[in-house]
């Protein structure tokens, strides 16, 4: 399993890279990320959730959706929690420690973890990804924009508008009415899938890129949230999760869950209620780069 893991996050580590030499040419500029970002969340992305429920209904996957959706809200809940605790205890304040606790809860499961999941578990553990993303989804764009704007409101328009929690819904509805799209539809939905990890990639790969190696690598606040992210964060949840849960799909992904780099969504909100993008975007960049090491190790554990 280590070895698959290594495999694909190297191929993503190429697609960064792609991100890298397009903005080091002077061929891709900063504004194309917003385009590029427009095209994978709102189509591409939207298409692959769809294109997972694209499977035969049985009980067996009916109960494997239901326990998915459980432990992702406790696992949610219980990460909110212990990151607000660590980033206290790192003496993170104010609107630093609620971006401490945005990026170390939402990880970027679905962009990245698509391929690794796909390649691991097959159609069975897309749907559990896609279980895990849908609640994953609800969270950041309710308590996550609350610790971004300091507010208590719940936003309910973001959440009924948001293509991916739609797509997840039609995606449900077609999956338990066992309809299956056209032969057409499903081939460009299941092409349009293919660009997820690509693209988003790619805009990680532009963000490294407009990052100063030094600024990254030896800064104190990032060096600490890399320790987090990516050690403690897992030693937390692996013991806890291997314990509580038998099926050895939705372990695996919850331990992605755990284990994934900041998601990519993270850097947009930021920078949309608190103007934080550009310190969220080193995250991003620090613990992507890192995962070709650590993915491999912390899934070669469960």
């Amino acid at each position: 399993m280590g070895m698959t893991v290594f495999n694909e996050t190297i191929v993503l580590i190429f697609f960064m890279f792609v991100g890298v030499w397009l903005n080091k040419r002077g061929k891709y500029s900063p504004g194309a990320n917003i385009y590029i970002g427009y095209l994978l969340t709102t189509v591409a992305l939207p298409a692959a959730i769809i294109n997972s429920f694209q499977v035969d209904k049985s009980d067996r996957l009916l109960i494997m959706m239901k326990q998915t959706a459980i432990y992702t809200f406790i696992m949610i809940v219980a990460t909110l929690l212990i990151t607000y605790l660590i980033a206290t205890l790192f003496k993170k304040k104010d609107m630093l420690r609620s971006l401490w606790v945005v990026s170390l809860t939402f990880s970027n499961i679905l962009f990245i973890g698509i391929p690794i999941v796909g390649k691991l578990y097959g159609e069975v553990g897309l749907i559990v990804l896609v279980v895990c993303n849908t609640v994953t989804s609800l969270f950041l764009f309710t308590v996550g924009i609350m610790f971004l704007s300091n507010s208590r409101e719940i936003r309910i328009r973001s959440i009924l508008t948001t293509p991916a929690i739609l797509a997840a819904v039609v995606g449900f509805a077609l999956f338990m009415f066992g309809v299956k799209l056209p032969k057409p539809i499903h081939t460009f939905n299941v092409d349009l899938s293919i660009m997820t990890a690509s693209l988003s990639m790619i805009i990680n790969g532009s963000l490294f890129s407009q990052v100063k190696l030094k600024e990254l690598f030896f800064d104190k606040d990032n060096l600490q949230f890399l320790f987090v992210r990516a050690i403690i964060i897992p030693i937390i949840f692996i013991p806890v999760l291997k314990f509580f849960i038998t099926d050895p799909t939705i372990l695996g992904v919850l331990v992605l869950l755990a284990s994934m780099p900041v998601g990519s969504l993270d850097a947009i909100l930021a920078e949309e209620y608190a103007g934080a993008g550009t310190k969220v975007s080193q995250y991003i960049a620090l613990t992507t780069v890192t995962s070709m090491v650590t993915l491999p190790i912390i899934m070669s554990l469960i």
